[in-house]
């Protein structure tokens, strides 16, 4: 008996994609990986959820803030600790809804899908034949590239970068489709009008969006999606210099030196700007991510040009360049003038539109290699993709673990200030502590209040601390042994809260509770002894000697 015809894997590959939506696939297994990861840290922590970094509740407390009518960390008081213009007040308009602690997640994984269906799309715009995937493949692929790039860990850190890894993709698509059909839509302008207002460093994204523009002959559209962002960003500097404070939020110059530089050039000079640019570049090129961001540099040029330049502006095939040099502005300003520190969440947007170019600048070969695309090459690429990227996969395992740190520790000192001190308080980093926390926070570090920042500015000096204080009221101080500012001599060590697990992602593992004045040491010790028997099993509370 003659045996029946056996389809191809192609034929096999689009009969399986008439089942399955390739981007309900890409959603479901992005959506798969953040509920294991979501599922961990619930066990890890007793069912309690914590974000993997304290930076979150900072910005959710600044929220809080908001719909009370003021802009800062203590209603009143001016500060501007949020390194975005916008993020905070979205999550001001979430509030609203009651979600507690959770507007932050929410944004950020909405952010991570709608960033994997947008690099799906890249794929389909640059010619990808992607039809030749098949369903299991797909899912593959999707899980690797979420391990590989951080997408979901990045997302559980409840910060803006997820936003902003969305809109670079979308602006990198709407670029694409620009330079194809000559139409620039409206959705595109709109995100690259948006970008700076998100993050500072996406101005880079902005300027490249403008030149395209422009040298295609759309210099209205240009100056357009420019001046908003332009304006946006000069209202808000305008807006913190009417509260007092400077053009830029505390945030950015306290963490950024080429900002900071760049912002008082008047005052240090071109020289100390260009000390700080190769000081950064410096100190990124020898961070984790940075070799990385380059290397996608070479590897996208070397793709575009292979082919040929096109003559005039307007082909198609001016695509390719366009999208190579888009993402070499974007790198490039992101190594010399940003940062690939605190936990990875810097340059995932970075290195996410780095593998959308290479796809771009790669298109015929990557097409090649899906015409014969087999198990055994989706493993292949799937086992390359982890292990050249492993530093962030182990950073999305990791995201246990750091979720760990901040239940095990700032969540503690939520709940002494909270549930047992009740009365103003003082630290030197904010975080959980300062969030759905209706005591004031005198906060030294100078991310929560300008004043503080500029008394941190001098090491030497403590007094400003003790003035600060005695002006509110502050009876106890909960310090990191490791971090600015160091307590004033007069301020009496009562007790100290340590971490069991290895540290993460908290800025050290032992915070010291401080009694500012003799007759405060008896109401702390008190409170340390309610607080003591709620302390989780990664915490550890060690009382000191009494003073004599």
């Amino acid at each position: 008996m003659d045996s029946l015809p056996q389809p191809d894997a192609g034929s096999l590959a689009q009969y399986d994609r008439a089942a399955f939506n390739p981007r309900l696939v890409i959603l479901g297994s992005v959506l798969g990986v953040a509920l294991v990861l979501l599922l961990g840290i619930l066990w890890r922590n007793g069912g309690q959820f914590a974000y993997t970094l304290d930076a979150p509740y900072t910005h959710l407390a600044l929220a809080q803030n908001i719909l009370q009518g003021s802009y800062g960390l203590n209603p009143g008081e001016p500060a501007s600790p949020s390194s975005s213009i916008l993020y905070p007040f979205l999550l001001a308009a979430l509030s609203l809804l009651h979600l507690g602690q959770y507007p932050a997640l929410l944004v950020a994984l909405a952010s991570t899908l709608a960033a994997a269906v947008l690099a799906y799309a890249v794929a389909e715009e640059a010619g990808i034949e992607v039809e030749r995937i098949s369903t299991p493949q797909l899912v593959l692929l999707t899980v690797a590239a979420t391990l590989a790039f951080n997408l979901v860990g990045l997302a559980f850190t409840g910060l803006e970068h997820s936003l902003h890894a969305a809109l670079t993709i979308a602006s990198l698509l709407g670029l694409m489709r620009f330079v194809r059909t000559r139409q620039a839509d409206w959705w595109w302008l709109a995100t690259i009008a948006l970008l700076p207002l998100i993050r500072f460093e996406a101005a880079a994204a902005l300027a490249a969006d403008m030149l395209v523009l422009a040298l295609f002959g759309k210099w209205r559209h240009a100056l357009m999606a420019g001046a908003i962002g332009a304006f946006g960003i000069l209202c808000f500097g305008l807006f913190l210099n009417t509260l007092g404070l400077p053009f830029l939020p505390s945030s950015v110059l306290s963490r950024s030196e080429v900002a900071s530089s760049g912002i008082g050039l008047a005052q240090v000079g071109p020289v100390e700007l260009v000390r700080a640019i190769y000081s950064a570049f410096r100190s990124n090129i020898m961070a984790y991510g940075g070799t990385h961001i380059l290397l996608l540099v070479v590897v996208t040029v070397w793709g575009m040009a292979r082919g040929a330049i096109p003559s005039r502006f307007g082909e198609r095939a001016w695509t390719k360049p366009v999208a190579v040099g888009f993402f070499a502005v974007i790198a490039l300003a992101q190594m010399f003038g940003g940062s690939l520190s605190s936990f990875s969440r810097y340059e995932v947007y970075v290195l996410l539109l780095g593998a959308c170019s290479a796809l771009v600048a790669w298109q015929p070969e990557v097409n090649g290699f899906l015409r014969r695309m087999d198990w055994r090459r989706c493993l292949g690429v799937c086992v390359a993709l982890l292990v050249l990227f492993s530093g962030y996969v182990f950073r999305t395992v990791d995201a246990i673990s750091a979720a760990g740190n901040v239940h095990d520790q700032q969540l503690q000192l939520h709940r002494f200030v909270v549930d047992h001190w009740r009365r103003p308080y003082a630290a030197n980093h904010p975080g959980w502590v300062n969030f759905d926390n209706p005591y004031y926070m005198l906060e030294l570090s100078g991310l929560g209040s300008e004043e503080a920042r500029r008394g941190a500015a001098n090491p030497g000096s403590t007094g400003w601390m003790e003035t600060l204080a005695a002006r509110q009221g502050v009876g106890v101080a909960m310090l990191y042994d490791n971090a600015l500012p160091l307590p004033p001599p007069s301020w009496q060590p009562v007790a100290k809260l340590r971490l069991r697990a290895r540290v993460v992602t908290v800025v050290g593992p032992v915070v010291t509770f401080y009694a500012t004045a003799p007759e405060e040491e008896a109401p702390i010790r008190t409170a340390l002894a309610e607080l003591a028997p709620r302390l989780p099993r990664g915490a550890i509370l060690e009382m000191l000697p009494e003073a004599r």
